[in-house]
């Protein structure tokens, strides 16, 4: 695997999670993993220990690059690859001409490494994440032999558009670009041998060139199609019956402690305690489909009910309406900024129903641990929401949340108007073990991964 991003120790968005997770379990069914990344300085931090090689590894520029091999608790290998010059800081993106310059050298030291690798036990395939990883597809498929390569795309709102030159130089030189440039993840997604999304959904609204651009023309190219893989949850992190971030441990057969866990968060942030009044925590991720817009407008609706919420901001989200609102309504509203995740498992934790107001949601983590933790998830019908979430019927019966069609304040009001009455029904404690002993595990997406590597290898033999 090669990947800009690895929880805990580098993490700028979901793909660390999806890396750390799916090495993990691939590991845990006897395949041998290797992740390859840039060194930051996390990994020290975190008390990782790393044997410097002796040997260099040589890039094709004659450069030389200093590499470091560790090993992960999980059993994947570890390979840190060297550039203090570069990945000093502590930000993995955000500065789009630097960041070209950093993700080239990834690529660069990735290909020299399978190049390496193959003289004595070649890699079977490469697993590219996201655009800091894509152009690396083109590259291994002209070594001799050819090494199949797998592009995942977490974010396709993350194009990586680099300067045609830049673009050249990583081997991609048939993609014609735009005013702005190349980008990368259309490249990979041209030449992978396989490409996967981490979602069923998206992976079919990748190919909606209206929404999507240039990445949908580049998919559309191929002759074979994207593979929707959602991901699962690492049980060993989220695991509501052994979660070191929660006081009140609990399980879906005896839930009792959710309400520990409740009284806790509602003491804690100021709120009117009331065990019995139904929690809902808003949890909003920093981005152009935040979703927070339609938040505030719905937030004095959904106030009108006999219901406290906790509003959680993970990133620069800002929220004027809802800080005036907060100053009215202090005992019933409140509002936290943090992207700590073990913040984010304890309002799950205390929450009786999650509202994840995003107009558009690549992955569907967030609602997947809304529902480990006994939380019941309310969310737009669009994106991986309409994987992880099916929409709760009026006897529920059937159901793993609450779904709303159009991205308005009205219609997220009435979602959580209709969860709302599922929570007094007596039925819900029914729902919420439901919802609790879904399969969100690893295992079968990790099995799922491997059949595409076996596939790719095939082709790639061809």
């Amino acid at each position: 695997m090669v990947t800009a991003e690895l929880s805990p120790y580098a993490r700028a968005s979901r793909a660390g999670d999806v890396v750390a997770a799916l090495s993990k379990a691939l590991c845990q069914l006897e395949h041998r993993v290797t992740v390859a990344i840039p060194r930051y300085a996390g990994f020290e931090s975190a008390g990782l220990l790393a044997a410097r090689r002796l040997t260099p590894l040589k890039l094709a520029s004659g450069a030389e690059v200093t590499v470091l091999d560790s090993q992960l608790p999980t059993g994947a290998k570890l390979v840190l690859l060297d550039a203090p010059a570069l990945f000093e800081r502590k930000e993995i993106f955000g500065r789009p001409a630097d960041d070209a310059e950093r993700f080239e050298f990834l690529s660069e030291a990735a290909l020299a490494l399978a190049k390496q690798r193959g003289e004595r036990e070649p890699f079977d395939v490469v697993h590219l994440h996201d655009w800091p990883a894509a152009a690396l597809a083109a590259r291994l498929r002209l070594l001799d032999p050819p090494v199949p390569s797998v592009l995942t795309i977490h974010d396709a709102a993350r194009r990586g558009v680099v300067p045609r030159e830049v673009a050249a130089r990583l081997g991609i030189s048939d993609v014609e670009g735009d005013a702005e440039g190349v980008g990368l993840l259309e490249a990979g997604a041209r030449i992978a041998s396989a490409v996967t999304s981490v979602s069923t959904t998206v992976a079919r609204d990748l190919l909606d060139a209206g929404r999507f651009g240039a990445l949908s023309v580049a998919l559309s190219s191929r002759s074979d199609f994207i593979a929707g893989i959602p991901s699962g949850i690492d049980y060993a992190i989220y695991n509501p019956s052994t979660d070191a971030a929660i006081r009140s441990r609990y399980d879906a057969e005896d839930a009792s402690n959710k309400g520990s866990a409740k009284t806790e968060l509602l003491r804690s942030r100021g709120l009117e305690l009331g065990i019995e009044r139904p929690l809902c925590v808003a949890i909003v991720e920093e981005g152009p489909d935040s979703g927070i817009d339609a938040l505030e407008r719905a937030a004095e609706s959904i106030l009108k009910n006999d219901v406290s919420v906790f509003v959680l901001l993970r990133g620069a989200v800002p929220y004027d309406a809802l800080d005036r609102l907060r100053s009215e309504l202090g005992d019933r509203l409140a509002v936290e900024q943090s992207s700590d995740e073990p913040t984010a498992r304890r309002a799950c934790a205390a929450a009786d129903i999650v509202v994840l107001p995003t107009s558009y949601e690549a992955t569907g983590t967030l609602a997947r641990i809304a529902q480990r933790y006994g939380a019941l998830p309310v969310a737009q019908a669009s994106g991986a929401h309409l994987d992880a979430i099916v929409d709760a019927d009026a006897a529920l019966d059937t159901g793993t949340g609450f779904l709303y069609e159009e991205p308005t304040p009205t219609a997220l009001a009435g979602a959580v108007s209709r969860a709302l009455a599922a929570f007094s029904s007596p039925r819900w404690p029914s729902l919420r073990r439901r919802v609790m002993r879904l399969d969100l595990a690893w295992d079968r997406p990790a099995r799922r991964y491997a059949q595409v590597y076996r596939q790719a290898k095939l082709a790639a033999a061809r």
